[in-house]
């Protein structure tokens, strides 16, 4: 299903947002409040969306929903990583900003993500 799971050297988490079944929400929201309570507040995070086919609205809603629940737990910067998987003309590249009030960045692949946030980081310290 989905897969979270943090760095706390980098004060980062990363959730993987897989093709299946999300019966188990109460598990899955639990493993991010379990994370955001591993990290210091101000933690960045990288939420992966590796989806094939068709990108469906309740996909949209859990993505919406997943980053709105790690901004409420103190994230300071989220990179949205679309894997397209062949189906990048049903992605939108914006795909969360139209709907909320924080800004979701965009990257192509986990690596891109990696070096934005390093980037940003190591300008700060």
């Amino acid at each position: 299903m989905h897969h979270v799971h943090t760095n706390p050297i980098k004060n980062r988490m990363y959730i993987i947002l897989k093709d299946g079944n999300t019966n188990d929400i109460t598990a899955y929201v639990n493993a991010i409040e379990n994370a955001c309570g591993d990290l210091p507040y101000n933690f960045s995070c990288v939420v992966v969306l590796d989806k094939k086919g068709i990108v469906r609205q309740s996909e949209i809603d859990l993505l919406f929903n997943t980053v709105d629940l790690i901004y409420a737990y103190g994230a300071d910067r989220i990179i949205l990583v679309r894997k397209n998987n062949g189906n990048s003309d049903f992605v939108q590249p914006n795909l969360l900003n139209f709907k909320t009030c924080f800004t979701v960045e965009n990257a192509m692949d986990i690596q891109e993500a990696e070096n934005i946030l390093d980037q940003r980081h190591h300008a700060v310290v």
